[in-house]
Parts: structure tokens; C-alpha cells; sequence
């Protein structure tokens, strides 16, 4: 596997590195008042693959004291900067049911004269089942008013794997007896190597598949969340990872798998090296070769494929050349096989644009 051998130009480790990125960042982010710590991040609708139809999401991002893992003496993981949407200390758990009842209760009339089904994303940019960021009690009370509606069929939050407790997943179940529950969970890649020593994650894939031992025995499903070019891989490599990654993940059964290709956000070792010109986001020809040579319909009836890219089409995000229609080209082909699970719409895809002689070229080394 060919990697871009880039260094850090400095004597720390990238442990060292990450945290000291995240550090300088985080003392130059302005403090969250406490009078904003009782609305949520952001909240929207939009339309989304469900298991076997198509419906709409309800995403919902609570601001809570940030994940642990990003907070830590490790600095967290080399793209995430999600850190920076946290306020760093104890939300009080009536703060966050405010969060969740304000969004919820915006959204709800909509939600119910909608012909579409829904599936509920409660996000809080680190882990669902951390009491220090979820309370108990706000989890039963969004599990009881989740599933108060019957158009939610799909319940959907986020977790590292050391929080994936028995106890805690069968209260879930009980909870939400008539929804699909799924927790996702960021695997980023089936290499251990390049999880651990590239993306500092300090997960281990055996960890992962224990959680997933853990949901199936409990009739939970499981996202797993795949990064697509992780720092120090080539475009040759990122591919190649990819294809291996979710091609073990169908095997293993695994309910879905989201595809996230990394957009470079602020405060993280993946823009530090990009504004050093050491790394540059995926291009989205190498996505589509990705999942036309990892996919085919029958791996389609049984797993569902996501990928909704943040930044797309920008200098940040996935992008071919800055050409809007070329870019938008690819945004519409990925949604339509993302909506569909229809890889049709990948493989007639056009490469006609001038940037695709400059992508063959390129690829292999950054």
C-alpha cells in the first residue's frame, strides 16, 4: 500500500502533535455561554435512505461537554474537529433535554403531516452511551418521546465501542420496542495500523467486533462509520483501503457502513497538513472507483451503503477540479445511489471533464 510520505517537520510524536494542534485551537475558540447550552447545535430534514425505502432524517446535534476521547491526554483523532462545536464543561442534564425538546418540538408538525417515514439521528459529536455526556436521565426521555411517534422507524446515535454496555443497549431495545435501533460506530478502516498510527483512534478492530457481537446478541444493528483518505495515504492507497475495509465489513453482516470521505476541519493534524500542501481531500473519482470495485447488487440486498459527504464540492471536501457542474455531477450521482442503493447510477457516470488526466496522474502519489 503506497502511503504520502510526508513528515511533521518537528520532534513530537503525532500524539503529541494532534494535541498540541487541538490545544492551540481550542484556546483561541471563544467559551459557550450558559445561556446557549439549552439549544442544540443544529437540527435539520432532509431526505435519506432508510432500511428499504426511501424517507426522510431528523437529525438532531446536542452540544454536550465534548467526547472524551478528544479531550484526553491523546489529543483525540487527526481529522476530527468536532471538539470545537462542545463547551468543554458539565451540560446539566435539564440543559440537554431543552436541546432535544427544542428541536424535537420545531420539527414535530412536520413530521406528522409528512407522508414520508422517518429516521431519528441524535448526534453529539462523541458518544450517546458516555454518562458524562448523556445522562441517564436524558436518554429515557428521548427514548419516550422518539417513540411517541409512530412515522420514526429508525432510532440512530453515535458511540465509541468502551461504551457499548449490555446494560445500557437492552434499556435502549426496551425502550424503542417498536423502532430499528442502530449505533454507529467509527471503525474508519479495517487496518489497525492505519486506524491507530494515522488516525490515533486507540481502537483496536477486535474491540469493534466484540461491540458488534454485543448489538447483534441484543437485536441492535450497527452502523460502522469508514474514512475515506485518512492523512499520510495516497489516493491509490485510500482506495485500496476502502475496497479491503468494506468488503470485511459485509462479511462481518454489518447492517451499514457510512463511507465519509474527510473534509479538513479546523484545529485538526489533517489542516495542518493540508495548509503545509501534504494532503490534500479525496477526489470523488477515486470514491466512485472505490465503491464500483467493492459493491455489487447482491452485497447491496443485505447491507446498506451511505455516504453523504460534508464539504463536497469545496476546496475543503471531496472534489475533482473547482468546476461546479463537474463537481455537482458527482454530488447528484452519489446521492441518487445512495437513495437508491442502485450502483447504475455510479457506473454510468461520465468522466469527460479535463480534470480526470490530472487526477490519473496525481493519484499515485498524494
Amino acid at each position: 500500500m503506497k502511503t504520502n510520505n510526508c513528515e511533521l517537520n518537528d520532534n513530537l510524536s503525532l500524539t503529541e502533535k494532534i494535541k498540541e494542534l487541538r490545544d492551540r485551537s481550542l484556546d483561541r475558540k471563544k467559551r459557550v455561554p450558559d445561556s446557549q447550552n439549552d439549544k442544540p447545535v443544529a437540527f435539520w430534514i432532509k431526505k435519506d435512505r432508510l432500511l428499504n425505502e426511501v424517507g426522510k432524517e431528523f437529525t438532531i446535534i446536542l452540544r454536550t461537554r465534548g467526547c472524551k476521547w478528544a479531550l484526553s491526554k491523546t489529543g483525540g483523532c487527526s481529522m476530527c474537529g468536532y471538539v470545537q462545536d462542545a463547551s468543554f464543561e458539565k451540560v446539566e442534564p435539564k440543559d440537554l433535554i431543552k436541546q432535544f425538546d427544542y428541536a424535537f418540538y420545531n420539527k414535530i408538525e412536520e413530521i406528522e403531516r409528512d407522508e414520508a417515514n422517518y429516521i431519528v439521528k441524535i448526534f453529539n459529536s462523541g458518544s450517546f452511551f458516555d454518562e458524562n455526556e448523556i445522562p441517564e436521565e436524558v436518554k429515557m426521555h428521548v427514548y419516550e418521546t422518539v417513540n411517541t411517534v409512530k412515522k420514526i422507524k429508525e432510532f440512530v446515535v453515535e458511540s465509541r465501542v468502551e461504551y457499548t454496555d449490555v446494560n445500557k443497549l437492552n434499556e435502549a431495545k426496551n425502550s424503542l420496542k417498536d423502532k430499528y435501533i442502530e449505533i454507529g460506530i467509527g471503525i474508519e478502516t479495517v487496518n489497525d495500523y492505519i486506524r491507530n498510527h494515522y488516525i490515533n483512534k486507540g481502537v483496536s478492530f477486535q474491540d469493534f467486533q466484540n461491540a458488534v457481537q454485543t448489538c447483534k446478541g441484543i437485536g441492535i444493528g450497527i452502523k460502522a462509520y469508514l474514512l475515506f483518505k485518512p492523512p499520510f495515504l495516497t489516493e491509490i492507497a485510500a482506495i485500496e483501503d476502502c475496497i479491503r475495509s468494506i468488503k470485511t465489513l459485509i462479511d462481518l453482516k454489518i447492517n451499514s457502513i457510512s463511507v465519509n470521505p474527510v473534509n479538513v476541519q479546523k484545529g485538526t493534524l489533517t489542516e495542518y497538513l493540508w495548509h503545509q500542501n501534504k494532503y490534500r481531500p479525496p477526489w470523488f473519482y477515486s470514491l466512485m472507483k472505490c465503491f464500483k470495485k467493492a459493491l455489487n447488487e447482491e452485497d447491496l440486498k443485505c447491507t446498506r451503503i451511505l455516504c453523504d459527504p460534508s464539504g463536497a464540492g469545496t476546496i475543503r471536501g471531496i472534489h475533482n477540479c473547482l468546476k461546479r457542474e463537474c463537481n455537482e455531477d458527482m454530488i447528484n450521482a452519489l446521492e441518487k445511489f445512495v437513495l437508491s442503493q442502485n450502483l447504475r447510477y455510479i457506473r454510468d457516470l461520465d468522466t469527460n471533464c479535463e480534470c480526470y488526466s490530472i487526477y490519473l496522474i496525481q493519484r499515485d502519489y498524494c
